[in-house]
Parts: structure tokens; C-alpha cells; sequence
């Protein structure tokens, strides 16, 4: 009782607040402060286990609040009166200061928090504890505003069958997006390791239309169910912008580029991937966030996702081509007959969950699996140079491992598709350079005479797993 007292009586009776015993009190009652990596202050409070980041009206009306419950209505007057002074940003500076809070999962374990219990996921495994038998704190954020009792795993949930439709209903596909929801779900980042996951139509159209419906979208707002996520708007997002970045906070597990149009480039996000991300916050300091606590990459197209190519492309990206199960004319409502996450029940939510927690269990026990690609090489070519020089050179028209002529080939690439009579041979050059690296053909050109000509080289893998021309 004597600890919750902080003022005192002058000898006229006058109520006096004493600074220190307040800030005592405080800190007693679990109120802190630590540093951001830009230098502000946040103010936190611990209940247990639980760490808040709360603000300074948090810490007004928790002393009011205590004030009220002890029915001290003269102090509470003397406190509001003064309270700009007693609770002032330079007082509240007294506070103990404590370590920013970092409570991403280890290599081995992933947690999720729920209303009733925390879940650590692991070793083949789900442990359920009690939040005071944590042998860590967690952020309030991190609790996901649920019970949950996990279930049978021979109960299959609508968004499971909705997950497998989207796999094409292949088994091999349906394993590799369980490991990719799973890599998603571990807040666990290895920099060596990261990738960006990358959600596009397994067909696409190149009249100018986009598809969509497919379920790209859902998808990631069930990973978004699970974990905090930072939504951006892919069509308006501006490479340059200085504060593209200012959103993503100390807890961000995630970062969904929704919806890239068809000029997005990877390329402009490979250092955010592997070597760690800058934050600018208007009216504050610049902040970088160290790769093994950054959050990971999703994106969602309908285009086909452009990077610089080769190897360091390709260690930095997993695509997964999304079915065309479903669409405008078929949505998992015409389905299932409810909206998701909307609609559900208890029982429902319980095995969207324990499906997800197995997600994860599944990506502990295979890792990562790229899926192999289905329409992505050929639709990539079509987006790099145009759908009818794809199907031109398809026809096998021009042979490989022979001096061919580029003014004869280009005159009959006019000659199929006359709207391209104003095409330059510059450009057409530069179609067939990609299209020899889609292929994995070695191009080379030279000049005799006047005449231009190219050599597409078959590339052959020796025994030694190098490859000759």
C-alpha cells in the first residue's frame, strides 16, 4: 500500500505530489522506456510476460484509474492539475530504462500467441504453455485476438482444400506452397537464405487485361491472420520515394507488395532481401534494421515479375504460379459457400490455424521447396519481347548451331506479323539475346561484308556439371 502512495501532506493540509515516488510507483507498476534505433524514447509496460508499448495518455490514465480505485478524489484533482508537470516527456525520462524488445523465433521453434495460450511450434510438434510459463517476454502485438484449441489433423479445413486448389490439385505443388506459407510463418530470417516470395497467375494474358481472382490476394491475408503484416499498394508504389518504408516498424513480420503492375523490378528490392532494410519516418531519424531482424518479402502480380536475371535473380526470389481454379466467374464463396474469415465459426478458425501451424512443421522438415515452373520461362520471354516473337521463334524457324542471316530472319518475322513493319534491328537484336537466355543458348553475332549475322549455340552440361558451347 505504502509502494501505490506517491504525495504527502503539508502542514496546511495541501496535497503535494512527490516527483520521485511517482516515477517509483511507475516503475513498479511495470512502466518503462527504451531506445529506438533512431534515438526516440518509447514508453513500455510489462504485465508478466506481456510487454505494451504505451503512450503518455496510457500513463495519465493509468494514475488517474489507480487514484479513482483508491477513491483519492483530492489527489486525483492536484494530479490533473499539475499532470502536464508530473507526467511531463522529460519526466517520464526518469523511467528505467530496458533493452528493445526482441522476440522473433529461433532457428529450431517458431510461437504463436493466442488469447488462451501460446503454441510453440516444433520438433514435429505443438507445445501449448501458459503465457507465465514463457521463458521470454513477447509484445502484446504478437497475440492473435483468438482462442484456439488445435485439432485433429485428419479435419480438413476449408482454407486447406482452397490451398490445395491452387497448388493445380498437385500434390507436389500443394507441398511446395506448405513450405512457402511455412518459410512466411517462421520470424525467423537467415540472410544467406531470404528470399522474396512472389505470387503470380499460372496463366496469364497478354492483351492488356489482367485476370486476377485467383485467390493470390486471399491467400496472403490468411498469412496476415497469423502474423503482422504491412500491406503496400503495388500500383502506386514509387521506387524514389524516401518514405516508402516509414510503415514498417521493430515488429513487422512481413511486407506485401500487392498487385505490382507489369514495369515492377525485383532488382529494386534485392538489397531490402538480403542485406537489410532503411527506414525514413517523416520528421525523424533514418533507421536500418539489421537483415536477421527484417521482415520478409511477399509480392502478388499478374504480370510476370521482372529481375536482372541469372543467379543473382534467382537466389532471390521463389515465384509460385497460383491455378486458375478460381476466378470471377468461380470464387471460393461459389465454393464453400461462405465468406472466409468472416463467416467461420470456432471450429472453423481451430482448423484454419492448426492447418497453418503445420505449414510450418512442414517447412522445419523440408525446408523451402522452389516449385518447379510451369508457364513462368515462356511467359517471361512473352513479357521481355512480345507474344508473337515468342511464337514466331517457336515454329523452329531458325536453326540453332548455324550462322544465320538477321536481316533475312527479321524481314520474315514482318512478313508473318506486317504490324510489326517498323520494329528496328536494334530491338530485334535485343529480342533474340533474351530469348537465347530463356532458352539457355549461348548468342553470338559479327559482321562480313556488310551482312549481319547471329549463331544461337546449344549449350551442353559435361559430366563435370560444367557447361561447353
Amino acid at each position: 500500500m505504502e509502494k501505490s502512495i506517491f504525495w504527502e501532506y503539508d502542514e496546511k493540509s495541501k496535497i503535494k505530489i512527490n516527483q520521485s515516488k511517482l516515477i517509483n510507483f511507475l516503475s513498479e507498476s511495470g512502466f518503462s522506456k527504451a531506445k529506438m534505433l533512431d534515438g526516440s524514447i518509447i514508453y513500455l509496460r510489462e504485465k508478466g510476460n506481456i510487454v505494451s508499448e504505451v503512450y503518455d495518455s496510457d500513463i495519465i490514465d493509468f494514475v488517474s484509474g489507480h487514484l479513482k480505485k483508491m477513491k483519492k478524489e483530492d489527489v486525483l484533482e492536484a494530479f490533473s492539475k499539475g499532470v502536464s508537470t508530473y507526467l511531463s516527456h522529460s519526466k517520464l525520462k526518469l523511467l528505467n530504462t530496458t533493452s528493445l524488445l526482441n522476440d522473433r523465433d529461433n532457428k529450431n521453434f517458431s510461437f504463436f500467441h493466442f488469447k488462451n495460450q501460446s503454441c510453440q511450434v516444433g520438433d514435429g510438434k505443438i507445445h501449448s504453455k501458459a503465457y507465465e510459463e514463457l521463458s521470454n517476454k513477447i509484445w502484446d502485438k504478437r497475440i492473435i485476438n483468438r482462442d484456439f484449441t488445435p485439432l485433429n489433423r485428419n479435419e480438413v479445413s476449408q482454407f486447406e482444400k482452397f490451398s490445395f486448389n491452387i497448388s493445380g490439385r498437385s500434390e507436389d505443388r500443394y507441398l511446395s506452397l506448405r513450405t512457402i506459407i511455412g518459410y512466411l510463418l517462421h520470424r525467423c530470417q537467415d540472410p544467406k537464405n531470404a528470399k522474396a516470395i512472389i505470387f503470380v497467375d499460372e496463366k496469364i494474358t497478354f492483351d492488356g487485361e489482367a485476370n486476377g481472382g485467383t485467390g493470390k490476394t486471399l491467400l496472403v491475408k490468411a498469412i496476415g491472420m497469423c502474423r503482422e503484416m504491412i500491406v503496400m499498394d503495388g500500383k502506386s508504389l514509387k521506387s524514389g520515394s524516401w518514405f516508402k518504408n516509414q510503415r514498417i516498424d521493430h515488429t513487422t513480420d512481413l511486407v506485401f507488395y500487392d498487385d505490382v503492375n507489369k514495369d515492377f523490378n525485383l532488382e529494386g528490392l534485392y538489397s531490402q532481401i538480403t542485406t537489410g532494410i532503411v527506414v525514413e519516418k517523416k520528421y525523424k531519424g533514418e533507421v536500418y534494421i539489421k537483415p536477421e531482424d527484417s521482415p520478409k518479402i511477399i509480392i502478388s502480380s499478374n504480370y510476370i515479375v521482372k529481375g536482372t536475371g541469372g543467379n543473382t535473380d534467382v537466389r532471390r526470389r521463389c515465384d509460385f504460379e497460383v491455378s486458375n481454379h478460381y476466378s470471377a466467374d468461380r470464387t471460393p464463396f461459389d465454393e464453400f459457400g461462405n465468406r472466409f474469415f468472416e463467416d467461420w465459426d470456432a471450429d472453423e478458425w481451430n482448423s484454419f490455424y492448426t492447418f497453418m501451424i503445420s505449414c510450418v512443421l512442414k517447412y522445419f522438415e523440408h525446408g523451402l521447396i522452389i516449385p518447379e515452373p510451369i508457364n513462368l520461362k515462356k511467359n517471361g520471354l512473352i513479357n521481355s519481347t512480345s507474344l508473337e516473337f515468342t511464337s514466331f521463334m517457336e515454329t523452329g524457324i531458325i536453326e540453332t548451331d548455324k550462322w544465320v542471316c538477321k536481316k533475312t530472319v527479321l524481314a520474315l518475322f514482318i512478313e508473318q506479323f506486317p504490324f510489326y513493319r517498323n520494329l528496328s534491328p536494334h530491338m530485334f537484336t535485343k529480342w533474340m539475346k533474351i530469348y537465347a537466355k530463356n532458352k539457355e543458348l549461348l548468342y553470338e553475332d559479327k559482321s562480313s561484308g556488310g551482312e549481319y549475322t547471329f549463331y544461337l549455340k546449344t549449350v551442353i552440361e559435361d559430366k563435370e556439371g560444367n557447361d561447353e558451347a
